[in-house]
């Protein structure tokens, strides 16, 4: 295990984000008993997912393709405003996730990416959600600037979590925002850097607030250039952002550091290397992955690689790039992969959501020891 910390995180002033959640239900999973509610140390058994929907980087034509992101796409599926996040809605409803992070929710145009935005996407999913009683927490990227050089950090949006109205709130007991915020990462060299979301969110019924993280690092494999025709090592450009934003969350910040934390996304590294992967930069932090923390007895489609790449029958692997990560002692009920298809033939596009499958855990947050 890598011991060595990466670069200090440079000071930056706070990237505020300032949206108004919009009000829905999903579910949580409750915590046996009155567990939930008594006791010196409250505990609530949250079901979260994270779930990669390739919104705008899986159209149904090439020229769709080439007009939002510059490039042809990997997998074509239908479009998405015309039904395609209605089933990602739902795939979610199915589920019974409490919590779900998303990725791949649209994203602001760079030069490579003229076409895309954020709205397009966002709206439809978030009008579905909210038809199935679930609520967006606070995630608005307009106007948020690089820390130093000013310019716009259009990259990185496109991550939006979503929650059980009916058991959380993004809200306190006064009606006012709880603590959210967007993390710049300047490992990753995208043209406007990249970014992490987190929320605070606010159980219902106990009162328990605790901190839910959405990711999603650095996709290139070593070798490759990025737009600004740099080469890195990019697994320990993985490594490095998920170090820092464990550590600024766990450590450095004084708000977070004092509630439970979830780390959930695509990593899109399957790897355990030490100082070259997502995984090891939680471990050095103290934060397992969920699905070794689960009961062996209680995993469920583990047979399935997490990123189909659109393909039927879907990859069977042991390989996962999309994780939960909780902090090591933590209690973890289940872990589950849901398969977008078990068809051995057929048209993706008539069978799949995304080219990723949901992954899923039941946690159990408890209020620190004080």
């Amino acid at each position: 295990m890598r011991t060595t910390r990466p670069p200090a995180r440079p000071p930056a002033r706070r990237l505020a984000i300032l949206t108004a959640g919009l009000a829905a239900a999903a579910l949580l999973v409750p915590a046996t008993g009155a567990q939930a509610a008594q006791g010196p140390q409250r505990k609530i058994d949250l079901r979260i997912a994270t779930y990669n929907t390739c919104g705008h980087g899986c159209l149904p034509t090439t020229q769709a393709c080439v007009d939002t992101i510059g490039r042809d796409c990997a997998t074509k599926l239908e479009p998405w405003a015309d039904g395609r996040a209605a089933r990602v809605a739902d795939d979610i409803v199915r589920a019974r996730a409490g919590v779900v992070v998303t990725q791949e929710i649209g994203n602001n145009p760079t030069p490579t990416q003229p076409g895309v935005d954020v709205e397009s996407f966002r709206a439809p999913l978030t009008k579905a959600m909210s038809a199935r009683g679930y609520a967006e927490a606070p995630a608005d990227y307009a106007g948020t600037r690089h820390p130093q050089e000013g310019y716009p950090l259009k990259s990185g949006a496109g991550r939006y979590t979503y929650y059980d109205a009916r058991r959380f709130s993004h809200l306190d007991e006064r009606g006012r925002a709880l603590p959210h915020d967007l993390l710049w990462l300047p490992d990753s060299t995208e043209i406007y850097g990249k970014t992490m979301t987190w929320n605070t969110l606010r159980d219902l019924r106990s009162g328990l607030r605790f901190v839910v993280v959405d990711m999603h690092l650095e996709y290139r494999k070593n070798g490759a250039a990025d737009p600004n025709g740099w080469t890195k090592n990019w697994d320990e450009v993985r490594y490095l952002d998920a170090r820092r934003t464990a550590e600024y969350l766990t450590r450095d910040n004084a708000y977070t550091r004092r509630l439970p934390i979830v780390f959930a996304g695509d990593m899109n590294s399957a790897s355990k290397e030490d100082g070259h992967s997502a995984y090891d930069a939680f471990s050095d932090v103290g934060y397992a992955d969920s699905f070794e923390a689960a009961p062996a007895n209680r995993r469920t489609g583990a047979e399935y690689a997490s990123f189909n790449g659109g393909k039927i029958p879907l990859p069977r692997s042991e390989d996962k790039i999309d994780h939960i990560f909780v902090r090591n002692g933590t209690r973890v009920l289940q872990w589950t992969l849901v398969p977008q298809t078990t068809a051995q033939t057929g048209e993706p596009r008539d069978l799949l959501r995304s080219d990723h499958n949901m992954v899923h855990a039941t946690v159990r947050i408890q209020e620190p020891t004080r």
